[in-house]
């Protein structure tokens, strides 16, 4: 009988309640501490995925701080081949990026190209941008005619620079 009142008693069914909590508590601070850990690197991860190449150059520092942080690699095979399989498919992926970009920008300088009258440069330098446009072979002489036009156009900047000073001063 003594047993049994012991068992029963309201004092250490509290007592045990207590001790429970007391031991899962710490356990889901630890849980929630990493959720929010989590959740932080991913918005960073978000941030840092908006330019390819940065979030490429980060990816790459963190598997320095992994190789660095180990000194036992024999050990850690499997993650390094995951890392390097990582690592293979985010640069496919940037180089990917980076050519649809080009092919963006060679469509867009095709239509820009056209805008230009066939009569405002003369025939060779008219052929030397139609083939640094469409990214055709080109030989010395139009290297030559691509290095007249880039001064042709500096020139004409600085002058329409000027004019712009000129009629700044004549409209006041």
């Amino acid at each position: 009988m003594a047993l049994n009142k012991w068992l029963d008693d309201d004092n250490s069914k509290k007592n045990k309640g207590k001790s429970k909590t007391k031991i899962i508590s710490p356990f889901k601070e630890q849980k929630l501490k990493k959720i929010k850990e989590s959740i932080k690197k991913s918005q960073k991860q978000e941030i840092e995925s908006k330019n390819p190449i940065d979030a490429f150059i980060s990816y790459v520092s963190e598997f320095k701080k992994f190789l660095n942080s180990r000194t036992y690699l024999r050990g850690d095979l499997d993650k390094l081949i995951t890392w390097i399989i990582n690592l293979n498919y985010k640069y496919k992926e940037l180089i990917n990026s980076n050519e649809n970009f080009n092919t963006n920008n060679k469509e867009s300088n095709i239509e820009l190209l056209k805008e230009i009258p066939p009569t405002f440069l003369d025939e060779k330098l008219t052929l030397t941008l139609k083939k640094y446009v469409y990214k055709d072979k080109m030989n010395n002489s139009d290297r030559y005619y691509l290095r007249k036009l880039k001064y042709l156009v500096k020139d004409q900047l600085k002058r329409a620079r000027i004019y712009q000073i000129m009629d700044k001063i004549l409209n006041q």
